[in-house]
């Protein structure tokens, strides 16, 4: 089966820019029938005309939804109204520039803060984290504000897709609330519903144990992203070999993202992509590698299940809880 593909591209408008000078990345997708979503760290009239070209040869571009770094950078439980006011900025851009943008994407992670202070303490910082955990309330809250955006983008004629980190599949299991507390997560509906499965961080057997139950996989890390300067990611990123297995695994979803375009065009991954024989059978990873990675989604499963002790045992502190002050229903 041949999946849809939609590619990421998460550029200033002047990197962009040289990624589409010379027209093969713009050539490949409009010949293979491809996607893109166009992370927008800035709304320049230079993204625009690189939008417009594409559109014109009907390559479908999402906007997805990026946010300045002190506000979060990605759309979390504690910036609704700023996502709202970004949206309402996407779409005044686009009616000003003539852009059709297909879809909107809403990019549901922690706030770069914490992602960055898990990166530099590990287990400590996620233990400061679930200390610092918000409420129920206050997740509920920002899941209603986000419900209403979802609302109010489809009211205006677009779709939504949403990119999730895939643990959020085993706190719905499980009934609770405490991952999204802890990272400030939203469980929002969505026309697209996209997980995260990088092999690149959850492993080939950590991404591959969540295949079945996505809507739609991203796959990746094949370059670029937040952390393309940082010279210890890069021994994470996907080779030819690496990608192309994870690829044919999870065609049957249908819609398959990748990260990045760039990273594509940068290690000539284009033209393997544009022979690939999606007829293959997927090359199968050892028993011993998914039995593990199943079982940590188990003790995953366990942990949460424990929400109410933890809350119990280990309280909030709730003036290290950051509250979105730009929405009353927070306050």
């Amino acid at each position: 089966m041949t999946p849809h593909l939609t590619f990421f591209t998460e550029l200033t408008s002047d990197r962009l820019a040289e990624l589409f000078r010379d027209g093969r990345a713009a050539n490949f997708l409009a010949q293979g029938g491809h996607a893109l979503s166009m992370g927008l760290l800035d709304l320049a009239s230079e993204r625009a005309a690189i939008v417009r070209a594409l559109e014109a040869r009907q390559v479908p571009v999402t906007a997805w939804l990026l946010l300045d770094v002190a506000d979060g950078y990605w759309l979390n439980a504690d910036n609704p109204a700023v996502a709202r006011r970004r949206y309402e900025d996407t779409i005044a851009w686009a009616a000003r520039e003539g852009l059709r943008l297909h879809r909107i994407g809403l990019d549901i992670e922690f706030p770069r803060s914490d992602a960055e202070l898990m990166m530099r303490r590990g287990l400590r910082g996620a233990l400061t984290l679930l200390r610092r955990r918000r409420t129920a309330s206050q997740v509920a809250d920002a899941e209603r504000a986000y419900v209403q955006l979802v609302e109010q983008i489809r009211r205006d004629g677009r779709s939504v897709e949403t990119y999730h980190l895939p643990h959020l599949l085993d706190e719905r299991r499980v009934g609770s609330t405490l991952l999204r507390r802890t990272f400030g997560l939203v469980d929002i509906p969505a026309d697209i519903e996209v997980h995260m499965l990088y092999a690149s961080y959850l492993g080939a057997a950590g991404a591959r144990a969540y295949f079945s139950e996505a809507p739609a996989i991203a796959l990746g890390v094949t370059g670029g992203g937040v952390n393309a300067h940082d010279d210890s990611q890069s021994g994470r990123l996907l080779s030819w070999d690496r990608l192309e297995a994870d690829l044919l695994a999870a065609a049957g979803a249908g819609d398959v993202y990748i990260f990045s375009l760039e990273g594509c065009v940068w290690h000539n991954l284009l033209d393997p992509l544009r022979r690939m024989d999606w007829d293959r059978a997927s090359s199968a990873l050892p028993d011993g590698a998914l039995r593990r990675a199943q079982r940590n989604r188990r003790l995953l499963r366990l942990a949460l299940r424990a929400e109410p002790l933890l809350d119990l045992f280990y309280p909030v502190r709730r003036a290290a809880v950051p509250v979105d002050r730009s929405n009353p229903a927070a306050q």
